[in-house]
């Protein structure tokens, strides 16, 4: 007869409550997080609201919410909602967080609320795992890897595309100058009252110029490089599209 392995009856009661200790391994990388944060000065590194108000309804302390936002990063759970749900279901975070289980809107708010804390936090969690041993360091080599360059595609310019886009900004600005002595006549005659056209002509004459500005300087930068395309910003760069 063949048998297979049976878990507990769900409904079988137990003499003592389990002790949710037990489910998370004594080499858990949950335990790092907890110990980590524990070494940290929340206040020093700029976290909001780490003395609680002496009136109100009492939140989540700031040390509880950047655990469960360090395990989460660890464990690919980025969204807030995904964390509230692994509050609920995860043992780890569930043994994290004392069983607590904040909302994603208060994740959220907690995120928004500590940008550069959390940045300051998860600089020192890399320094508190060197210093642990926990990670080490190496130097990588790379030969002959293609590497997507840190530009946007505006930022890439040829001599045909910037002469094409000066000569259209030139053909721009004559046209409200064009506008801006039409309004200083109408203004002289009495015609009517231009005012607010031509300062309006004047923004743009003044917007177009700068931007007349910046193309020529970068057709100079094209020049001094010696170069068809160059990508601006990442000189190093090459396009290869």
């Amino acid at each position: 007869m063949t048998c297979f392995i049976e878990g507990h009856d769900r409904h079988q009661p137990s003499l003592l409550p389990p002790c949710v200790d037990d489910y998370v391994g004594p080499e858990a990388l949950v335990r790092v997080v907890d110990a980590f944060v524990e070494t940290l000065d929340l206040a020093a590194l700029g976290f909001a609201r780490t003395v609680s108000a002496a009136t109100g309804r009492p939140g989540f302390h700031p040390g509880d919410m950047l655990r469960l936002y360090i395990w989460g990063y660890l464990n690919q759970f980025r969204s807030s909602r995904q964390l509230e749900r692994a509050c609920q279901r995860d043992l780890e975070a569930i043994w994290l967080v004392r069983r607590m289980s904040p909302d994603y809107r208060t994740i959220a708010a907690f995120r928004h609320d500590n940008p550069d804390a959390i940045v300051g936090a998860g600089a020192a969690f890399i320094r508190f795992c060197r210093e642990a041993g926990l990670i080490a360091g190496g130097k990588v080599a790379l030969d002959g890897t293609k590497m997507r360059a840190v530009a946007s595609a505006k930022n890439i310019a040829g001599a045909e595309r910037l002469a094409r886009n000066i000569a259209h900004t030139e053909t721009e600005i004559a046209y409200y100058l064009d506008r801006l002595n039409i309004a200083d006549e109408q203004i002289a005659q009495g015609i009517a009252d231009q005012t607010v056209h031509r300062d309006a002509f004047a923004q743009a004459i003044g917007s177009l110029e700068r931007r007349k500005a910046r193309l020529e300087r970068r057709q100079s930068e094209l020049g001094e490089h010696d170069m068809d395309i160059v990508v601006f910003g990442e000189p190093d760069a090459r396009p290869m599209g």
